[in-house]
């Protein structure tokens, strides 16, 4: 085995120069939603960057009720780097399945934020790693951070603020997929013995607006892992038959005090 230091400089520079084009489709992500894995050949490509514009703070939930499950799929160290705090919240990590003791959250400067993020995706180890941005990144920038991810097999998300998602899709890119992740109404869902029906579980849509020589396409997505009932039916029901009960008995204490005055 090559493991003197010529030998892992040239290797090194054979990657640099994609001469070395390492077979990274073992380490796709997949989404967990059986079109959009079957449109990607598997899910999310590993070596790759992948971009999700966030254009409100809605946006930002719906995009990470996508990602967020994408990642506890894998057992990858993740890197999650902002120039503020990441607003992440650890019991909602817990329900989703991402272990906190590989999770690092890192805040910057924003001078050093990419600059770290190229650094992080040249480790040996193949990771994930996750940038939150307010700006585009330069052609040059996501290429650099292409490169990198191409090198070792690590996977990079860009989550980037702005200001007009319709505008910025149209905008240059050097990501793998471009996505949009927006919150869309949610089924009703009808129960025996209630007048109106209730929301149903969460519903997404995933706009994949750019994929490398793929076709973008748009998924309406059910996802399970949202609870519309937070107690069984049996309580509703059962609550639902002791109000007017009770609302007879608090009528009652409200004549008794009218009488007293």
């Amino acid at each position: 085995m090559d493991n003197t230091p010529i030998d892992i400089l040239r290797k090194r520079i054979r990657q640099i120069e994609r001469r070395d084009h390492t077979d990274h489709a073992h380490l796709r992500l997949e989404t967990g939603h059986d079109p959009i894995d079957h449109h990607l050949n598997g899910g999310l490509a590993g070596g790759a960057l992948h971009e999700f514009l966030i254009a409100s703070p809605l946006e930002r939930g719906s995009t990470l009720a996508f990602l967020l499950p994408c990642l506890a799929r894998s057992d990858r160290p993740v890197f999650w780097l902002s120039t503020r705090p990441s607003r992440l919240f650890g019991a909602g990590l817990d329900t989703v399945g991402i272990a906190r003791r590989r999770l690092f959250c890192l805040e910057l400067v924003p001078d050093r934020l990419l600059p770290v993020a190229e650094d992080i995706l040249r480790c040996a180890e193949p990771m994930i790693l996750v940038v939150e941005t307010d700006r585009a990144l330069t052609l040059t920038e996501a290429r650099r951070l292409n490169l990198s991810a191409e090198a070792t097999g690590a996977t990079g998300f860009i989550l980037r603020q702005t200001k007009s998602g319709a505008i910025a899709a149209h905008e240059a890119c050097a990501c793998a997929t471009r996505w949009q992740i927006t919150a869309q109404p949610s089924r009703p869902l009808p129960l025996p013995g209630l007048a109106l029906p209730l929301p149903g579980p969460r519903r997404l849509a995933a706009d994949l607006l750019k994929l490398r020589a793929g076709l973008p396409k748009r998924w309406i997505l059910d996802c399970p892992d949202h609870e519309p009932l937070p107690r069984s039916l049996d309580a509703f029901l059962l609550d639902r038959a002791t109000a007017p009960r009770e609302q007879r008995a608090l009528s009652s204490l409200a004549q008794a005090g009218a009488a007293r005055h």
